[in-house]
């Protein structure tokens, strides 16, 4: 009778983990996701300010930290544009019951 270890010598999961492909297209998809929750908590905080809800100058560090995000989504934005990563609104899909 086989011992674990020997059943267990042949198994696909116990290789060396996920292939290189894959674990950039998490992180791709992670900083994607990151990038869009940056964007959205700016437009969020500046649409409440705009609204008279939050003041500016009083809430300067909100104000900042609000800035930042939207300038490190901007700033993802910007490559993805330059990458040729293209965005998920494409106007060239098909469209189906028209």
């Amino acid at each position: 009778m086989a011992t674990e270890a020997e059943r267990r010598m042949h198994e696909r999961r116990s290789g060396g983990g996920r292939r290189a492909e894959d674990r950039s297209e998490r992180i791709r998809t992670a900083a994607a996701g990151v990038l869009a929750l940056c964007g959205a908590l700016s437009v969020i905080y500046f649409l409440f300010a705009a609204l008279g809800a939050v003041d500016i100058g009083d809430a300067a560090v909100g104000s900042a930290i609000a800035l930042a995000l939207g300038l490190l989504w901007l700033a993802g934005a910007y490559q993805r544009s330059r990458s040729g990563g293209g965005f998920a609104t494409r106007g060239d899909r098909e469209r189906r019951g028209f």
